[in-house]
């Protein structure tokens, strides 16, 4: 499981990434990754033409302000881990007896994205400027939600300021 610096870290990749960018498409081949809504193409329906206007993370989770009073809530689980780059779909590898509409991604580009770890897409976003958002999850343990941004803020007590400043810390510790 990533720990928060790694999990601060992605955010800040993320941020240099696809902040500002557009949901145009998802792909999925593994439905009980999306927790909310439970349904795939409700799900699909309400991300598209959302655009990412901020994205933070509140202890494990990373956070992602959507337009439209929308927020994108990832938890990365044991295995997953968020890729930005461009795939393309290929036929599945000859072992396996997936079909071919749940597809195989592979990368454009050679290097790091053609890694093992790497190739476990089962989450694919494809963004306003044709680059792709992706979660790798060997395990498939991953957790995508969907959120009008008031219910999130009340369910997890998530707000738009996720850090407190020093002077709160110290009054909290004193």
């Amino acid at each position: 499981m990533p720990e928060l610096p790694e999990v601060e870290t992605t955010v800040k990749d993320l941020q240099t990434k696809v902040l500002s960018r557009t949901f145009v498409d998802v792909w999925t081949d593994t439905k009980k990754i999306i927790k909310k809504p439970k349904d795939f193409g409700e799900f699909r329906k309400q991300l598209k033409g959302k655009k990412i206007q901020k994205i933070w993370r509140r202890g494990k989770n990373i956070i992602f302000g959507l337009s439209k009073d929308y927020s994108l809530l990832i938890h990365q689980k044991l295995t997953g881990h968020l890729l930005v780059g461009y795939w393309i779909p290929t036929h599945p590898p000859p072992s396996s007896k997936a079909p071919l509409d749940n597809g195989y991604w592979k990368p454009k580009e050679k290097g790091l994205l053609e890694e093992k770890i790497n190739t476990y897409i089962h989450l694919l976003f494809t963004l306003d400027n044709r680059k792709m958002l992706v979660l790798s999850d060997l395990r498939k343990f991953a957790k995508v939600e969907l959120w009008r941004t008031e219910d999130l803020k009340n369910k997890y007590n998530v707000n738009k300021t996720p850090r407190l400043e020093t002077r709160q810390i110290f009054l909290l510790l004193e």
